[in-house]
């Protein structure tokens, strides 16, 4: 019989490089394939069932390989069976964890006559839970984003096996976390229902408590393949080791773990040596995919981690297209560029990337602009169910219509009037407008008079401001931001979240003249995004970085790398916990560079992140050269202020009223932007 590589060589038109020949080969015991972006996991992963098939040795067992993703399994099983038509299929089986778990689980309780549902979607449940215990302290309203954050802590605490009573419990940033945990678990028990992650709760337990159909499992499949093995959480990694019989081949990279809050633990590859001598490492270290300037970049990058194992990450295709990065004044110049950029290379496959989905917004708008059909891989229209949104309408419809009661019930307790949940029930039940109701509410006094009036001439004024000038005035002079501000103090939601979400609201501002114009184009926007789901032959994708993990394109533009949102500043957290999350947003900007095969662009409007930084040189001393500490200049936009700190790619600029902005070198350079005073004059 012919040697294995030979027959898939002479029968398949497969070579195998060395790196992967060796993990193919892979036999009994632990094993750890450490697959660099690009190098050819999947083929790794399949090929060795075919091994293990044509040589024989399953020995009545079956093979067991757990994915990612239900996408994952469906293509893995395509790419076996085309790949070998003439190997009995029965022999192997693709899974993601969650469904193997969840007929582990509904085979249990079947057998106890006892019938499981499963809540598919637990936001309404949540909602109504948080709602309930929040209105303990007087708030009755709860975001879309409060609630999403929510849930996907409750998720993180099961998967990493956290109880209240645990430190980290203690820790979890969600106002009254443990009490709508309560809650929501006591709801679930009382209707007979699990969610996704209970499946794995469940599986874990059943298969502790009956050894018996563990060793079933064990017997029955001699060999099990751990997919995207960095994104494995604890209790998933204790559920695949009750079915392993010592024969487990995890395939992954620790430099692309990117879902810590979904409760992912690529210390389980980290620490595979520590506990468990024996077992085998396989490094694959050539990238296949990338042009050699973005492995190289993207190397530079990924090698500033320290809690990874360390590589020597090397390119298979030669450096023809050098990494660009590029700078904006604003996102829209940056959305301009992208899109006349796609334009001139309609036949490539394109992913416009970001870490935050609401960055879709302005982009969306500009290639329905340009005709240019787009994928919206994400539901980009939930920006549109965000609190934030929602209390901008609500301002801007109340503005041009006093009688809108219900953007009134929304936000009158989120700027500075002091109104009462009284007052508000008055003015909602009155037939006077808003306005009118206030003014006639029978326990008034002085005070609220005045802020009733007060209230009154700010919407007034807005409703006569163009949007980016009334958002403004909303934020600073009726106190909004000082509210977003007292949600994060109350654990409620993260404040530079809800930052960035008014500065795309501002973006969108910033293309209309009036009010009513800019509510029809956020109408219009939200359904460009409804419909660009639909579009998925399109050669253009939208995508958050985290959604396009497994894919790659033709040419990347990855967006929004700003100092202080990506990564995000280190407010109020301690060291060692912000080096954490710094290691994981840098691995999630190393996944975004390496979805690029040809070209790669790195886009920053303002001023650059620093992993822009790092990639790009920065400007030289005779730029900076230009301006010194206590310079009064002028500004385009900012109008008069005084330099208060320079370095080599930034200026801090303070105004007229103190307000202190960090501001890129090079994009106030390109766009001549800054002009020295001198005696009260134009330089």
């Amino acid at each position: 019989m012919k040697s294995y590589f030979d027959y898939i060589e002479d029968q398949k038109g497969m070579m195998l490089s060395d790196e992967q020949k060796q993990a193919v080969s892979h036999g009994t015991g632990p094993g750890l394939v450490l697959a660099t972006a690009g190098s050819g996991k999947t083929t790794v992963i399949t090929t060795r069932i075919g091994k293990l098939i044509y040589e024989g040795d399953l020995d009545g067992g079956r093979i067991l390989t757990i994915t990612f993703s239900k996408l994952a399994a469906k293509e893995m099983t395509q790419r076996f069976q085309e790949l070998f038509p003439e190997m009995e299929a029965d022999l192997a089986h693709f899974s993601t964890i969650h469904s193997f778990a969840y007929r582990i689980v509904k085979e249990y309780f079947k057998n106890k006559r006892k019938k499981l549902g499963l809540l598919k979607n637990n936001y309404d449940v949540l909602k109504k839970i948080m709602i309930k215990i929040y209105s303990r302290n007087g708030s009755y309203a709860v975001g879309t984003d409060e609630v999403e954050n929510a849930s996907n802590q409750i998720g993180y605490v099961k998967n990493m096996g956290i109880e209240e009573t645990d430190e980290s419990g203690s820790k979890i940033e969600v106002k009254d976390f443990w009490k709508i945990f309560r809650e929501y678990e006591q709801y679930k028990r009382k209707n007979d229902l699990i969610d996704f992650d209970d499946m794995l709760i469940y599986c874990n337990k059943i298969l502790k408590h009956h050894p018996n159909l563990s060793r079933k499992f064990k017997k029955y499949y001699q060999y099990i393949q751990l997919d995207e093995a960095q994104d494995t959480s604890k209790i998933q990694y204790e559920i695949i080791q009750q079915l392993s019989n010592g024969n487990l081949f995890m395939v992954g990279d620790d430099d692309q773990s990117i879902y810590s809050f979904r409760g992912s633990y690529p210390e389980m590859m980290l620490q595979l040596k520590e506990r468990d001598s024996s077992a085998k490492i396989y490094p694959l270290n050539h990238n296949y995919r990338c042009d050699g300037h973005i492995v190289e970049s993207a190397k530079k990058l990924i090698n500033q981690n320290g809690n990874r194992y360390k590589k020597d990450i090397l390119p298979k295709q030669s450096k023809k297209q050098p990494v660009v990065v590029q700078s904006f004044l604003t996102r829209r110049q940056q959305a301009d560029y992208v899109v006349d950029a796609i334009q001139s290379s309609l036949d490539k496959k394109t992913a416009v990337l970001y870490r935050y989905n609401i960055s879709s917004l302005i982009p969306a708008e500009k290639l329905r602009q340009a005709g240019i059909a787009f994928f919206a891989k994400e539901d980009g229209s939930k920006f549109f169910n965000s609190s934030v949104y929602k209390d901008i309408e609500s301002f801007f419809e109340l503005a041009i219509d006093p009688y809108n009661k219900k953007a009134f019930e929304n936000i009158y307790y989120k700027c500075q009037t002091y109104f009462t949940k009284e007052m508000m029930q008055y003015v909602i039940n009155s037939p006077m407008n808003v306005y009118d109701g206030l003014k006639t509410y029978p326990n008034s006094d002085g005070l609220k008079q005045k802020n009733g009036r007060i209230f009154k001439s700010d919407m007034k004024q807005i409703n006569q401001m163009k949007p980016e000038t009334a958002l403004d005035y909303i934020r600073y002079e009726m106190g909004y931001e000082a509210y977003l501000q007292r949600m994060e103090r109350d654990g409620r939601m993260t404040f530079s979240n809800l930052l960035l979400n008014l500065e795309i609201i501002k973006e969108v501002c910033r293309n209309v003249n009036t009010i009513q114009e800019y509510l029809v184009e956020v109408a219009s926007l939200k359904q460009l995004l409804i419909e660009s789901r639909k579009t998925k032959s399109a050669n253009v994708v939208l995508s958050s970085i985290h959604s396009t993990k497994g894919l790659e394109f033709d040419q990347v533009f990855l967006l929004d790398n700003i100092h202080g949102e990506f990564p995000m500043a280190p407010k109020n957290r301690i060291d060692a916990d912000y080096n954490r999350y710094l290691e994981e947003e840098r691995r999630v900007f190393y996944v975004g560079m390496t979805r690029a095969k040809q070209r790669l662009e790195l886009l920053y409007p303002e001023t650059p992140s620093e992993f822009i930084t790092l990639i790009n040189k920065g400007l030289s001393k005779q730029a900076i050269s230009r301006y010194n500490i206590g310079m009064k200049v002028r500004h385009k936009v900012l109008g008069d202020g005084e330099i208060v700190d320079v370095d080599k790619n930034t200026l801090k600029m303070k105004n007229a009223v103190n307000k202190i902005y960090t501001l890129d070198l090079e994009i106030v350079q390109n766009n001549d932007l800054i002009r020295k005073i001198e005696n009260g004059g134009r330089k």
